[in-house]
């Protein structure tokens, strides 16, 4: 290993350290995104220690020596496919937000696991994957290639997933998924065709800081909850919107779920948190990917559209109704769902700044409960 890429090395566990512990202050530890970003940091920093270690006992001579060399090896073949197949759970939960799919998935990418596996013990005695000469020297084996191609595929396979359901992720988010393998790939092909240097470890730091910062941006702007957009990201929004220089009407929705409160009474916090993911279910069901949509308050939502007429936000309003109504038909929830709401079509010609339009939406949506109250 040359000086020039052992700085490289070190350099690249030191920034995944700084993230590490930048990630266990910041971020929603009990959340699967959370476990699976911080279990993919810490195994690139295990894999750049066993990748150091191998590089410290290559070419010394001795038994010691020899065990080392070839345990440090086999490791780092091992654990090294492990590491894209976290990338492969971590995008794919983005994407689909679904635990028994990620369950599922994990017994898919458990194939390729167990068979790197197995080929990379074997080659202790086979020497298909990587082999050492008699002055403990490493060197490929005539099969690494499949080592390769299993990291590859691993790397690839979540893309079909990333751009069929692009509309579905949000811009920034899409980006980072899809920029977090130029780094690893122009690093991975440096280390494959310049046998002697290692710059996989600074692709893969640089493609996980990528993610990193895609991961902060999302944690400023969403509800940690229900992850639609939060308070903070609805007030820039609404001002820009109202101030924007594209002069066309829009239309802005405030529901208010009914009888909240009895559902956390009754079912306790845990079925509530269920009910209100439940809303944002349906709600995103009935929503364009341009659509607004945020988390007002503890059971307020806030829906922007770029619906022009009365005519057809009373469509949209009385649509999501009926998707609630299905809803409580059809999922055997204990609770039932349903909702009040204020909703008003913004005229750029009204000269109304943000606060007051949802201050009048919130009034609107009050009448609409007291009104569902009085029946």
């Amino acid at each position: 290993m040359t000086l020039k890429t052992f700085d490289s090395s070190v350099l690249s566990f030191i920034v995944l350290a700084i993230i590490f512990l930048d990630a266990r202050s910041r971020l929603e530890k009990k959340f699967t995104l959370y476990n699976l970003f911080t279990s993919l940091v810490m195994l690139n920093m295990v894999l750049i220690s066993i990748d150091l270690s191998t590089w410290y006992f290559d070419g010394k001579i001795g038994l010691i020596n020899e065990i080392f060399c070839r345990l440090s090896n086999t490791l780092l073949f091992v654990l090294e496919p492990i590491g894209l197949a976290l990338w492969n759970l971590y995008s794919n939960y983005l994407i689909f937000h679904d635990e028994h799919r990620l369950q599922r998935v994990k017994k898919i990418l458990l194939i390729p696991l167990i068979l790197n596996a197995v080929l990379s013990i074997i080659s202790l005695r086979t020497g298909w994957f990587f082999g050492f000469t008699e002055q403990n020297v490493y060197h490929r084996g005539d099969l690494y290639l499949i080592h390769l191609a299993i990291c590859i595929i691993l790397l690839l396979t979540p893309f079909p997933f990333i751009f069929k359901n692009r509309r579905e992720i949000p811009k920034k988010h899409f980006l980072s998924l899809v920029l977090f393998t130029i780094p690893i790939t122009i690093g991975t092909t440096l280390q494959v065709l310049f046998y002697g240097v290692t710059y996989t470890w600074s692709g893969m730091m640089l493609s996980l800081l990528i993610v990193y910062l895609s991961i902060q941006e999302r944690e400023s702007s969403t509800d940690f909850l229900t992850e639609v957009y939060n308070r903070k990201q609805l007030d820039h929004f609404i001002k820009a919107k109202v101030k924007g220089k594209k002069q066309d009407s829009f239309s802005i929705i405030l529901i208010d779920l009914d009888k909240f409160k009895e559902i956390n009474d009754e079912f306790g916090h845990d079925v509530g948190d269920e009910a209100l993911q439940d809303t944002v279910e349906i709600l995103q069901k009935n929503l364009r990917y341009d659509d607004f949509l945020a988390r007002y308050g503890g059971d307020e939502f806030l829906i922007v559209m770029d619906v022009h007429t009365p005519e057809l936000l009373e469509a949209t309003i009385q649509r999501l109704k009926e998707s609630f109504n299905e809803f409580n038909q059809t999922r055997g929830k204990p609770y039932s769902l349903s909702f009040s709401s204020g909703y008003f079509l913004y005229d750029y010609k009204m000269k109304m700044n943000a606060q007051d339009l949802l201050k009048l939406v919130d009034q609107l949506m009050y009448k609409d409960k007291e009104r569902s109250s009085v029946l």
